[in-house]
């Protein structure tokens, strides 16, 4: 119990975190290309957890299996993952991206539920609806303030493929840790995918025959750091070590406060308005979180019926 309470907290956390690293997304992204940005905040990730699993594990051999596992992680999750949402943001807005990213919990959970077997309780589908509602809420006081539509284009294709490869992502995550250390999977699919970004996006500066100026400015540096060792590589070991605990559906609840986590650091540090809309979907949301990953002790759980296997 202690177990899954500290993985709550700390998963809490990352939320907080993941929604200012939107806001330094943001900004870095007036800095860096975009792919080349993704290559130098998981390449640093990539750095930082290699030589923590260094020192704590050793060089560790994976298994054929493994090794696919793990790949197809840092393919998925990583490289397109990061590709995608920040070439897609680039030109959708933030409300109409929110809107797309929030879906996650939601596709997880019925992922989980058609290919892992894990339960669909009533309450978690009830908490489902609760914090996509309560996303609806901030996003959509997010677009009167801005006046923004939401319309569906090329960005918001990519952005789709973003929030699909993210949650593909967590259910390899979730066969993966159940024979290696969650710190080695990360560290080792960071790693593969720092290997798979860093010739992208030099190729892609090549064919385009442009290369973007790196900034001086060392603050722009710290803040990328930051992101790369602190959201990017921590909180990516927080949130697989919340998939091996409580499962990918639950953790993937959490994923509901991303957005509203969003909107606060963007008013506080890029002061928007926030109005009582924002606030009505930031209770609805966090409502829809403790609902969908607390454990209630009952005699009958109501639930949908475990998939049966195909003959």
């Amino acid at each position: 119990m202690n177990e899954e309470r500290n993985a709550k907290l700390l998963l809490l956390l990352v939320i907080v975190i993941w929604g200012l690293n939107v806001v330094m997304i943001k900004y870095l992204a007036g800095h860096f290309d975009p792919l080349m940005l993704a290559a130098l905040r998981i390449g640093a990730a990539a750095a930082l957890l290699a030589a923590v699993v260094w020192k704590s594990h050793g060089f560790v051999r994976l298994t054929k299996k493994e090794w696919g596992l793990t790949a197809a992680i840092a393919g998925s999750g990583i490289f397109i993952h990061q590709w995608t949402v920040s070439a897609g943001l680039q030109s959708v807005p933030a409300s109409t991206g929110s809107l797309i990213l929030a879906l996650n919990p939601l596709v997880t959970a019925m992922l989980a539920y058609l290919i892992f077997r894990e339960p669909l309780h009533i309450r978690k589908i009830m908490a489902l609806l609760l914090g996509f509602a309560g996303v609806l809420l901030v996003i959509y006081g997010d677009a009167r303030a801005h006046e923004e539509s939401l319309l569906f284009g090329l960005g918001e294709g990519l952005v789709i493929i973003a929030m699909l490869t993210y949650v593909i992502s967590g259910l390899f995550v979730k066969k993966a840790v159940q024979t290696r250390p969650v710190m080695v999977i990360t560290a080792y699919s960071h790693v593969l995918a720092t290997l798979f970004l860093i010739p992208t996006a030099l190729l892609q500066e090549a064919v385009n025959g442009v290369h973007r100026p790196w900034p001086d400015d060392w603050f722009v540096w710290g803040v990328l750091l930051f992101s790369g060792w602190v959201a990017t590589a921590l909180c990516t070991v927080w949130w697989n070590g919340g998939i091996r605990i409580i499962g990918a559906g639950r953790t993937a609840m959490f994923m509901n406060g991303m957005p509203a986590m969003s909107l606060f650091f963007a008013v506080l540090l890029l002061e928007e308005t926030l109005t009582w809309v924002h606030g009505a979907g930031f209770l609805t949301v966090f409502f829809a979180v403790w609902l969908g990953t607390s454990q209630w002790k009952s005699k009958e759980k109501r639930q949908l019926p475990p998939m049966q296997e195909s003959a």
